[in-house]
């Protein structure tokens, strides 16, 4: 556990930086996320092609992310967070010059969409290092009292980056599809200089690890965190994925109204969750534990409530409902999972923590969209369903935790 370190202006300024670096990386994967589907239809790739590319990426990041944690330990936060955004950036560049040379009719077929895989897997794979060890610095620099609340903030960059890059590809899109992928991309470099240049390994109570000792996944201390951000991020990535057809088909509309309807709700809901995120962890003052109590049960209201949505309108508030809920749980298991450990395993256990999201995404959008076709309601009402014994567990285990703790 980290003591409580006092904040000088240069740490605060480090710690504005790392947040900035988690922004930048949260623009470029909510840009590509949005690309990604115009981008894969002009140059012949079906949705299923598309849909690929998210799962093995996804795949990618949660096999890796615990390995850059525990190299974090090893080699400090510093060069694994440098080699987190470099590698982001050169992946970046790579995934777009596929496309380019896709869309120039130098590339097609298989060819291109094997690249295509190839270059998200391998941007997915370094950029991982940047997460892991961004949150562990957070740990370091931060204390048991302080620990929620900046993981907060860490999650509110992210959550910020997703509000900011679909935007910014809108305004971007004139330019052309690939514009706003290479801006981003420059922006991830810009971000890695300022962290060569200012940053400062954060002080450490113990001594860098130097084996390569494995943290168990299934270890008692942070398990359960582990497992509930798995199934929070599970549930989310079955909705989300299915939400945009749900639009349409729902209220019946064109391409481009379901476009304008699923912005708006995605852009709500990203808004709600950084609202909990940046302000509302902050001001509540909550245990991990407690957090996550108040935002599993938003998140099943936010699920069910999508199978009554009467109009846009209320499809949209409920869409901010999940925002909220997974705002205030979000910080709760990341911190918890922060807190069961000491010093030494921060790199490890944010590496771990950090691929839960990836880890939802892997299959968790098969199996959403698969649901869908059998029944429009069946990925909410799924997800709805699933929050119910998940609330059960969270709320066991923080009973068990507090006898542990008398």
């Amino acid at each position: 556990m980290s003591t409580d370190t006092p904040l000088t202006s240069a740490s605060r300024l480090s710690t504005r930086l790392v947040l900035f670096s988690v922004l930048t990386t949260g623009i470029g994967q909510s840009m590509t996320f949005a690309l990604l589907a115009p981008l894969g239809r002009e140059v012949a790739l079906g949705e299923v092609q598309i849909g690929l590319i998210i799962s093995c990426s996804a795949l990618a990041f949660t096999l890796t992310s615990p390995i850059w944690g525990r190299s974090s330990d090893r080699w400090g936060r510093k060069p694994v967070l440098l080699l987190g955004l470099c590698g982001y950036t050169f992946g970046c560049i790579l995934f777009a010059s596929v496309f380019f040379f896709g869309l120039k009719g130098l590339l097609s077929g298989l060819n291109l969409y094997l690249l295509a895989i190839g270059s998200r897997v391998l941007m997915a794979s370094l950029m991982s290092a940047a997460p892991s060890a961004a949150s562990a610095y957070i740990a370091d620099t931060t204390s048991a009292e302080q620990r929620v609340v900046g993981m907060g903030q860490l999650g509110a960059a992210r959550t910020l980056g997703a509000i900011l890059g679909p935007a910014l590809c809108g305004l971007l899109a004139f330019i052309g599809l690939l514009a706003p992928l290479y801006i981003a991309a420059g922006v991830t470099l810009f971000s890695s200089i300022l962290i060569a240049i200012v940053l400062r390994e954060p002080q450490r109570t113990t001594p860098r690890s130097t084996t390569k000792s494995k943290l168990k996944l299934f270890d008692r201390r942070y398990f359960p965190y582990i497992l509930i951000g798995f199934l929070t991020f599970f549930a989310f990535s079955m909705m989300s994925q299915a939400i945009g057809f749900y639009f349409q088909d729902r209220f019946l509309l064109d391409g481009k109204a379901t476009a304008q309807a699923l912005g708006m709700g995605m852009m709500v809901s990203a808004l709600m969750s950084f609202f909990s995120q940046a302000y509302l962890v902050g001001r509540l003052k909550m245990a991990p534990i407690r957090l996550i109590k108040l935002g599993l049960p938003l998140l099943m209201l936010g699920y069910a409530a999508l199978i009554f949505a009467s109009s846009i309108v209320t499809l949209v508030a409920f869409l901010g409902i999940l925002g909220l809920g997974l705002g205030m749980g979000s910080p709760g298991f990341t911190a918890g999972a922060s807190l069961a450990v000491g010093p030494e395993e921060q790199g490890a256990v944010g590496g771990l923590i950090s691929a839960c999201p990836a880890a939802g995404f892997v299959l968790g959008p098969l199996i959403g969209t698969s649901l869908y076709q059998l029944d429009h309601r069946l990925p909410y009402l799924c997800a709805c369903v699933l929050m119910m014994p998940l609330i059960g567990y969270a709320w066991r285990f923080g009973r068990t935790n507090q006898q542990l703790q008398r």
